[in-house]
């Protein structure tokens, strides 16, 4: 290729010009981001390309410095972005990264099932919106000087979601129950919501999810795990990278168990 190392000298010149517009246009600290992905791509095309041009003619390119160098800057990032990518491909096409003989298999009815989703739906919804929460009597009931009450709690111990937000609409994703299927332990939860502090033009209503643990007997029954995902234009899309990180790309971590896993249900009963 008689033009070969004046392309890759263009690919590389291309990415730096691209990253020096991000740091100069930089918005909210965006640039970091934006510049950590134009040298990731830079990286893979100029990696593929330079072995492409030692290839086409291995004998007379193997020897130019200048091969080396472009393959010396590009291999580590491209690499180990490929392997990323490998990595996230394999997770996307795996149902769940849960052993089999750990999955769970709590067997509970659609009748039941459906019910549960909706009761807790409710439920998010009355914690979310009352600043004073008296608890449904099916759920906690206090006895004290002969008489019984429901138990009363401040909106901000009784559901761990952000209270800058209004929410439109919450919905319970997935349940999963007990051994014996009679008690809801965990589920994931999806809520539609706009940020309140945000000018009523600009208000863009997107979809967040969070998994949770559940306890009916607890005064904060709904304890939200760490990972959530957000920013979605659809409910189907958070679905399913909640589902994404819930059932798969937890279970990679170590000494982390995906929601779907007994001995992370059997942990929390």
């Amino acid at each position: 290729m008689k033009y070969g190392i004046k392309i890759l000298s263009g690919i590389l010149i291309i990415g730096i010009l691209i990253s020096i517009f991000h740091i100069l246009n930089d918005q909210g600290g965006s640039a970091l981001g934006n510049i950590i992905d134009t040298l990731t791509i830079i990286s893979i095309v100029l990696f593929l390309s330079t072995i492409l041009f030692i290839f086409l003619s291995f004998k007379k390119n193997i020897r130019k410095t200048s091969v080396w160098i472009f393959l010396i800057l590009s291999c580590p990032l491209a690499l180990m972005s490929m392997t990323h990518m490998t990595k996230e491909l394999s997770l996307k096409i795996t149902e769940t990264t849960t052993p089999d003989k750990f999955v769970y298999n709590a067997q509970v009815s659609t009748a039941k099932y459906e019910r549960d989703k909706v009761k807790l739906q409710n439920l998010v919804d009355s914690l979310i919106k009352i600043k004073i929460v008296e608890r449904p009597a099916d759920l906690n009931l206090r006895y004290f000087n002969g008489k019984t009450y429901n138990d009363s709690i401040e909106r901000d111990w009784a559901i761990d979601l952000p209270a800058k937000l209004e929410y439109k609409e919450t919905i319970i994703d997935t349940l999963f129950y007990s051994g014996d299927g009679n008690e809801v332990v965990a589920g994931l939860l999806i809520y539609k919501a706009t940020y309140d502090n945000t000018d009523d033009q600009n208000r863009e209503t997107e979809y967040f999810g969070k998994g949770f643990e559940f306890d009916k007997n607890d005064w904060t029954p709904f304890k939200m795990l760490k990972y959530s995902v957000g920013g979605y234009e659809d409910y189907k899309s958070c679905s399913d990278r909640l589902r994404y990180y819930y059932f798969k790309k937890i279970g990679t971590y170590d000494n982390e168990y995906n929601i779907n896993d007994n001995r992370f249900l059997n942990r929390i009963e």
